[in-house]
């Protein structure tokens, strides 16, 4: 690297000063880009979803144990569904978030990130379908999916040009 002060020829390339006359060099990113961005986000949906695939499946325990003398369990069935849904949707997540990192096949970690919102829009129909009024950690869960996702989405799109 050169300096542009005294125009001298740095040893150093991960230097943040110039090693003859003290310049600072202005080498290292000071941001996080749209892709690592996207990356996290992807991850951070998927961590959610995990979330509330464990907490579908203890609202259905909780619940079948709690209200099996006066209700059939085919009643929290929901619980189960969007459990399956967020365990089965967050390795895509997961992968997607690892390959937007990476900066690797583009469409599938789109892919990734879209299950991912798909995951998080299951557990609202779900909610709404069975008509769990109590669930409100559930959707306090499906919430952040969505959002991530969908800002993720956005992100990834955007910095499509980054990805090789």
């Amino acid at each position: 690297m050169k300096c542009p002060k005294c125009d001298k020829e740095s040893l150093d390339e991960e230097s943040s000063f110039c090693a003859y006359c003290g310049a600072p060099f202005d080498s290292k990113p000071n941001s996080i880009d749209l892709t690592t961005g996207a990356g996290i986000l992807a991850i951070l949906a998927a961590v959610f979803a995990v979330a509330v695939g464990f907490i579908g499946v203890e609202n259905y325990i909780s619940s079948v144990a709690y209200y099996s003398t006066y209700y059939d369990a085919s009643t929290f069935v929901g619980f189960l569904w969007f459990s399956i849904f967020a365990f089965v949707s967050s390795p895509f997540g997961f992968a997607g978030g690892i390959l937007t990192l990476t900066r690797k096949r583009f469409k599938i970690s789109v892919l990734g990130t879209l299950i991912m919102l798909v995951s998080g829009v299951f557990t609202f129909i779900v909610v709404w379908q069975y008509q769990y009024g109590f669930s409100g950690v559930i959707l306090l869960a499906g919430i952040p999916i969505a959002a991530l996702s969908v800002i993720s989405a956005v992100f990834v799109v955007k910095s499509k040009t980054a990805f090789a």
